[in-house]
């Protein structure tokens, strides 16, 4: 708004400015609209062209934010099925999955993640590390939910 504020005020001084430079010229009879036709079509252009721009970013922060679900969907679809990957190798041992980082199914989980959304590591900064304790957490949350429900018993 404050800088809407200060384009007017600038506007107005150009007009101002613009009317003592061609109050010293020999008018013809011209109306008053004439006299200010030019200033009026300089400062629609400024007008016109802030707006353009203020829409554009408006449009790039829309886009900004629907790509940043986009990948933050693809990367939890990612972790997502490498956890039922590293599951569904694991058969009916789900329920008794030891968890430690260099469980070569998590290993493999790990890779899947990177292979399948790497740009949405990439965008969120996320290391292999981190989405290896990412897909820990999310394993040992749908192993819970497994053995909660008997499902792990009867694979």
């Amino acid at each position: 708004m404050i800088r809407f504020a200060a384009l007017g005020a600038c506007c107005l001084l150009l007009i101002v400015l613009g009317a003592h430079a061609e109050a010293q010229t020999v008018t013809t009879g011209e109306s008053l609209f004439g006299v200010f036709k030019p200033y009026l079509t300089e400062l629609a252009s400024v007008f016109v062209a802030a707006l353009a721009a203020w829409l554009f970013k408006l449009i790039r922060e829309k886009l900004g934010i629907d790509i940043e679900a986009k990948h933050r969907d693809a990367l939890q679809a990612a972790l997502t099925n490498a956890a039922g990957l590293v599951i569904n190798r694991a058969g009916g041992l789900a329920g008794a999955l030891a968890l430690p980082n260099a469980n070569p199914l998590v290993q493999q989980g790990v890779s899947y993640v990177i292979d399948s959304a790497p740009d949405a590591l990439r965008h969120f900064g996320i290391t292999p590390e981190e989405a290896r304790r990412i897909l820990t957490e999310k394993l040992e949350a749908k192993i819970g939910v497994l053995i909660s429900t008997g499902a792990a018993a009867k694979a």
